[in-house]
């Protein structure tokens, strides 16, 4: 068998059922976060801080993007078949991105009484996902979607880190690997010291700062494409319980004073917000690898993380994460309940009770009839794009590999 035949044959086992259920997680850690902070939970010893840390639900966002929409190009490139098409890739993103996005961006603008006052500027900033480059654009029920901004800036430059990665359009996973920590040392720099560099005082917000966490989901997604890191990683990754003790070990160590104030009245110093993003993408690349490497299904977790309801979670996570804020505030309105006035359980429940039906239905009547304009005519690609028919033309084994890499990457 030819290297990259082998190399496609090792790619080709894996669905990666368990992500949808991880995205879910993410989704719920960043909703009660959320929560926590208007509740007023936030100073109110370890439960306060650890939901003033459950914004590491944004970590295991960004890693698992960085896993998935990368994986496709290394596979292309251990096959020996074209890339994926830009063009249908950019396509995806923006039509499992920006529709409901922009649904949720006008209801929050017109409904709620406190963004009257935004302006056209504040309308086109959010609109566009600018908003984390201007002053004062975060509007009523919006400030989450700073992360949103963030994420879609890396779907931009994605294809050209995989080309400064992949250079000769074959897999080396050693310049791969280097090539991440580089970029994610640079990127940790940033993180700390974006508030003291520039003005703006988003800055921190930027794609620099979280780099390093898209980038170790490109890494990983290198190494699961590659025979010899696979098979070192899978005999490491069996042991889902040591993985996920050190993952709580390490979010421990977050939620100490070491990672900077949980409030957002004072900033981090550069220190602890260089610690702050090293840690909390440790403890993302912890959950996250005995998920993506060993058995994909031994154990009563892997198996209950990949069944019916996680997945479904995972499927509405998108809707959970974009409805959830707008739910919260203008439900705490309505309920006449005042900010930092604790009533966290009942605030907790109303979120959730509204946002996740919210969301289904959402994803059953909206985003999943959008997505059937994925294959529109124009984003089909043409055959010889498709690395799905490359593959089939040199064999099962590639055609296999390209097929699943494919499919995992379409929900994420």
């Amino acid at each position: 068998m030819s290297a990259g035949r082998h190399q496609a044959a090792v790619a080709a086992d894996r669905r990666f059922l368990t992500l949808d259920a991880l995205r879910a997680v993410g989704a719920l850690m960043v909703l009660l976060t959320h929560v926590g902070f208007q509740t007023g939970r936030y100073p109110r010893g370890w439960t306060g801080a650890m939901l003033a840390h459950l914004d590491l639900g944004v970590a295991l966002f960004f890693v698992v993007s960085g896993f998935l929409l990368a994986r496709p190009w290394f596979a292309a490139s251990a096959a020996g078949a074209p890339p994926p098409s830009t063009g249908r890739y950019l396509w995806k993103r923006a039509l499992r991105i920006l529709p409901l996005y922009w649904v949720v961006v006008v209801v929050c603008l017109l409904l709620a009484p406190a963004n009257s006052d935004v302006d056209t500027g504040g309308w086109i900033a959010n609109l566009t996902l600018t908003q984390i480059y201007t002053e004062d654009s975060h509007a009523y029920g919006l400030a989450h979607m700073w992360s949103l901004s963030t994420e879609v800036a890396f779907y931009l430059v994605l294809p050209l880190v995989v080309r400064l990665l992949t250079p000769r359009s074959r897999l080396d996973v050693r310049r791969v690997l280097i090539g991440c920590l580089l970029l994610s040392v640079a990127g940790v720099v940033f993180a700390a010291g974006a508030r003291t560099w520039f003005e703006q005082p988003l800055a921190a917000e930027w794609l620099p700062a979280y780099l390093p966490w898209f980038l170790a989901g490109t890494a990983l997604a290198a190494c699961s494409v590659d025979p010899g890191m696979r098979e070192r990683l899978d005999a490491v990754a069996r042991d889902l319980t040591g993985w996920w003790l050190l993952a709580l070990g390490l979010f421990v160590a977050a939620c100490t004073p070491i990672t900077g104030p949980t409030g957002l009245t004072e900033a981090p110093t550069p220190a602890e917000a260089a610690l702050r993003c090293v840690l909390y993408g440790a403890v993302a690349v912890c959950v996250i690898v005995p998920l993506v490497f060993g058995p994909e299904l031994e154990g009563p977790v892997r198996r209950r993380l990949a069944g019916p309801v996680p997945s479904a979670l995972g499927e509405i996570s998108y809707g959970i994460f974009s409805i959830h804020m707008i739910v919260l505030l203008l439900g705490m309105d309505l309920l006449g309940y005042e900010v930092f006035a604790d009533r966290f359980w009942t605030v907790l429940g109303m979120t959730v009770v509204v946002t996740v039906p919210l969301a289904a239905l959402s994803y059953i009547f909206f985003e999943r009839r959008v997505m059937r304009l994925r294959s529109w005519r124009p984003f089909r690609g043409r055959r010889r794009d498709d690395p799905v028919s490359s593959a089939r033309s040199r064999g099962p084994a590639e055609a296999a590999a390209a097929a699943s890499t494919t499919a995992a990457s379409e929900s994420a």
